[in-house]
């Protein structure tokens, strides 16, 4: 037996009724019975569409009782969300709701129906967001920030290589390692879809990170804000969760350098390494970085003049330099002939790309950096500076920029040797200054500045090379990594 009704969009549904029921009066707003497991009875009331709620317990045995309390219902438009078994009916449902519910279950949904439900949901501000199945949004979040900081598999990534901004094998490495580290805890187990502006902010609260410095902060938000903020701008998600987002200030530490008469001491002294003694020596005189040191081979010595035409790190191997571009530096013969000499012990030959700065493990790469500032504050321990660990690699560099600068005062010129672009209006300038010149103004510089520094070192015919570091390993004694300098 069944019934029948029209929704209202003039849709036929019908209704099929449990034999128990069959014998019921069809015209009364409800139906009552009982079932074989409880004492009570039971009612379903008819909606104002036509459809009937759910069966719902009355909590009464006596079947007038039960009559007087689904009447009871029918007259307030709601019945119980349950009834407790002394009878106690416990929260409330509208008949309205009931059918809205009934219809949502039955009915097939348009996309269009779709949205506005949950457009009205945000606007009544019951939910944040929602995200649809087989939807953008609708996948694993700890799985898109992964694949976001993956090379091969990052749509933002190529993005970012198609408009000249490739980012570092390192930075992406580093950024990988911040998400499984940090952010796992968070966002496990949520959708990309899901995640909200307060999920972010909790990083704040968390325990990993109290502990860290504002730039380490900064950095640890950044790896989950740009690939949220990717997403939401490519429609993956509807959630902005990165406006607003405060992000740490830091402060950068004042960069410590050597006096030149501390550099004349330091470089005057013995060290335990005289590979990387020279490579100190280099960036001293040039102002070159880690990178572009270890990556010069014997093409880039001209008779004068260094030619800066890689740089290499351990991430991504030979790269062009910093900012893109190739410069030169001119060099007084003794450093040329320093450098030549530490190339012709390489035993991998002495051919046009051979490492100056050669491995002893493998032709193709040069000599790792992780043993640079240790070296170099060895030798800063044994002339009695104060405290080593403030001197790094790179400070050779801002100490160079910092004495060269003073000397001929113009930053333009000194931009060139350096190799800096870091302000537009100075790259405008320094396209107008004959390169020879600007050369040359700076070997007069650097000659009066730092030639007190190589008159020891070249003062022998022979310059050794010797290796305490291969010693160390076959001792047994471990190496603590240093972070490679900029």
């Amino acid at each position: 037996m069944y019934f029948t009704f029209r929704n209202h969009n003039g849709k036929v549904q019908i209704t099929f009724l449990p034999a128990r029921l069959r014998k019921s009066k069809l015209n009364k707003p409800y139906l009552l019975f009982k079932t074989k497991h409880s004492p009570f009875w039971y009612a379903q009331v008819r909606l104002p569409d036509g459809t009937i709620s759910r069966n719902k317990s009355t909590g009464k045995e006596n079947k007038t009782d039960a009559e007087r309390t689904v009447m009871e219902w029918v007259v307030k438009g709601c019945v119980p969300e349950r009834t407790s078994r002394t009878g106690r009916a416990i929260g409330k449902q509208s008949f309205t709701f009931i059918s809205i519910l009934n219809y949502l279950r039955t009915n097939d949904l348009s996309e269009q129906e779709i949205n506005d439900l949950i457009e009205v949901m945000k606007a009544r501000k019951i939910i944040q967001a929602a995200v649809r199945t087989n939807a953008k949004g609708d996948c694993d979040a700890m799985e898109y920030l992964i694949d976001f900081w993956t090379r091969d598999k990052s749509a933002y990534l190529r993005e970012m290589e198609l408009k000249g901004h490739s980012e570092t094998n390192r930075h992406i490495l580093n950024m990988r390692n911040i998400i499984k580290h940090y952010w796992k805890p968070l966002l496990e187990e949520k959708l990309l879809g899901e995640i909200t502006r307060d999920d972010v902010k909790k990083i704040f609260m968390a325990e990993s990170t109290q502990k860290l410095s504002p730039k380490t902060v900064k950095a640890v938000l950044q790896a989950v804000t740009i690939p949220l903020k990717w997403a939401h701008l490519n429609g993956m998600t509807e959630n902005n969760c990165y406006s607003g987002i405060i992000l740490p200030k830091s402060t950068p530490k004042k960069k410590v350098i050597l006096s030149l008469e501390q550099t004349i001491k330091l470089f005057n002294a013995e060290w335990d390494n005289d590979r990387v003694k020279l490579a100190c020596v280099i960036a001293c005189f040039t102002g070159m970085r880690q990178g572009e040191i270890l990556a010069l081979q014997i093409r880039d010595i001209g008779e004068d003049r260094i030619f800066i035409r890689h740089s290499y790190s351990p991430y991504e191997g030979l790269k062009s330099p910093k900012n893109g571009e190739e410069r030169e530096f001119r060099i007084p013969p003794e450093l040329r002939d320093m450098i030549l000499n530490q190339a012709s012990f390489n035993p991998w030959g002495t051919g046009p790309e051979s490492f100056i700065f050669f491995s002893p493990q493998s032709p193709d790469k040069p000599l790792s950096p992780k043993r640079f500032n240790r070296y170099l504050r060895r030798a800063l321990e044994s002339i009695g500076y104060p405290n080593p660990k403030e001197i790094t690699f790179h400070s050779f560099r801002h100490e160079w920029c910092t004495n060269t600068l003073s000397d001929i005062g113009d930053q333009r010129i000194c931009m060139i040797g350096s190799g800096h672009k870091t302000e537009s209006v100075f790259n405008n300038y320094a396209n107008h200054i004959q390169k020879e010149i600007a050369l040359n103004k700076i070997a007069e510089s650097t000659e009066h500045l730092f030639s007190p520094i190589l008159k020891k070192l070249s003062s022998d015919a022979v310059y050794v090379i010797k290796d305490n570091e291969a010693d160390e390993e076959e001792n047994g004694v471990k190496l603590l990594p240093e972070k490679v300098g900029a």
